[in-house]
């Protein structure tokens, strides 16, 4: 075989379930749009057929949609359909290595990687228990990526065996937005029906009890009696549960006689091109593996308030580039949120170190670089793959 032949990009198939579009999701097309074509080819199999889709296929990248069942005896007709469709999927595009998305996106084709001799590694977003793990995971991976150093000792505590020698720290990356003046930020308020006159503040994603609604919400409630001159938006949607949540949060705000105070501006898939009209962005989750709404605030030179865990302190300097409060507490919240609302200068300040420390520290550039050098140590130590890799040169 030549050379050239052997330099032929690879093929890499991606598993994502993604019922919805959320964090995970972003990232992926982050990771997608930074990738080295020149050494590696994407394909993307999507458990669901819904927004993730659409955003590959508008990228030109080929997308397959294969449902995803799990190793149950019980739908043992399922399952096996799903994994020989993988195995289908991995022979006809000569795949080289298989990366799931996150770890319930594993299962599928990691048996069909198993059954082909595939190495595949595998994205974990999301804190489980030992016995999750083992289960999603039980076809074999080769690397788990995890998403901040928090996750990555919390799942090596609870399942050391699994993840001994095997894992690594990721921190996603983040597309740096365009500098938004004063012109951009009136536009963009404007387009939102937000005032022009008063600082905004938003808390951005999933609306759900772990993002830390309710303390938003009585955060806010405390900052109106407080006449803190302040707008308060969410922007987003109980996506899993089809908007229950984000109903009854509207329904509290109706409750409290807040309505004038605070506005739901729903789930918004251009959310990080308007993140320039608010002024802070809140964090509070009560468990946080990385928190993408914190990157992408960061990126965009909004300063964040977020809560002390997981992985938002890894991102946020505090006291230079965003404020830190503990979880599940509405008062501190409110204090934190206050100070920068009545000091705009501040506030102004620490969006501007975040920025920077997004440019420098969780550039799409540097995740895909990470990100290649260990498909390359996978492919390196998996002979048989890297044979069936070079074989679509041959073939082409």
């Amino acid at each position: 075989m030549s050379a050239a032949a052997s330099e032929r990009p690879r093929t890499i198939l991606y598993a994502a379930w993604a019922p919805f579009f959320s964090g995970a999701e972003r990232a992926l097309l982050i990771l997608l749009d930074a990738l080295d074509r020149t050494r590696f080819t994407p394909i993307v199999a999507v458990g669901t057929h819904a927004d993730l889709a659409r955003e590959i296929e508008a990228r030109g990248i080929a997308c397959v949609h294969v449902p995803v069942a799990y190793a149950d005896w019980k739908r043992l007709p399922a399952w096996g359909a799903s994994v020989s469709r993988m195995v289908a999927l991995l022979r006809r595009e000569r795949v080289a290595l298989v990366h799931a998305n996150d770890v319930p996106s594993f299962q599928p084709a990691g048996y069909a990687a198993r059954l082909l001799g595939v190495p595949a590694i595998t994205h974990v977003r999301f804190p489980d228990s030992a016995d999750g793990f083992a289960w999603f995971l039980r076809p074999g991976f080769a690397r788990a990526l995890f998403v901040s150093a928090a996750l990555e000792a919390e799942a090596r505590s609870a399942a050391p065996d699994l993840f001994a020698g095997r894992s690594e720290v990721v921190h996603d990356g983040v597309r740096e937005a365009p500098a938004a003046d004063d012109d951009t930020r009136r536009a963009l308020r404007h387009e939102l029906g937000l005032p022009a006159d008063r600082m905004v503040v938003a808390i951005t994603g999933q609306v759900s009890v772990i993002k830390g609604i309710w303390e938003f919400l009585d955060a806010a409630e405390r900052l109106v009696k407080e006449h803190a001159p302040a707008t308060f938006v969410v922007l987003g949607d109980d996506l899993k549960g089809q908007g229950a949540l984000r109903r009854d949060a509207e329904a509290r705000v109706k409750e409290r006689g807040l309505g004038a105070h605070v506005r739901f501006l729903g789930f918004r898939p251009d959310a990080p091109r308007l993140l320039p009209a608010f002024d802070v962005v809140a964090v509070p989750s009560h468990v946080e593996p990385l928190g993408n709404a914190t990157l992408e605030a960061m990126a965009a030179g909004v300063p964040v308030v977020g809560s002390r865990v997981g992985g938002i302190p890894e991102m946020i300097v505090p006291g230079e580039t965003g404020l830190l409060v503990p979880p599940r507490d509405a008062d501190a919240l409110a204090a934190a949120i206050g100070a920068l609302v009545r000091d705009p200068d501040r506030a102004r300040a620490l969006g501007r170190a975040g920025q920077r420390r997004a440019r420098t520290a969780f550039s799409p550039e540097a995740h895909a670089a990470r990100v290649a050098a260990i498909y390359d140590a996978a492919l390196a130590s998996s002979p048989g793959s890297r044979n069936l890799g070079r074989a679509v040169g041959a073939g082409a």
